[in-house]
């Protein structure tokens, strides 16, 4: 499975070990606040973009 945020192969819930996003599952959507990652996943795409590490 593809990270959401910077495309590095992730298992299913865990940490990605190039961008520390956790990959929430399939149903994620890109506003949402899921886990531990305290941020959107389109906070951390952007953020990933401008080279901030999560």
């Amino acid at each position: 499975m593809k990270c959401p945020v910077c495309g590095e192969e992730v298992d299913l819930f865990d940490i990605c070990d190039n961008c520390n996003y956790q990959n929430s599952g399939p149903d994620e959507k890109e506003t949402d606040v899921k886990g531990p990652n305290k941020i959107s996943l389109k906070e951390a795409r952007e953020n990933y973009k401008r080279g901030i590490k999560h």
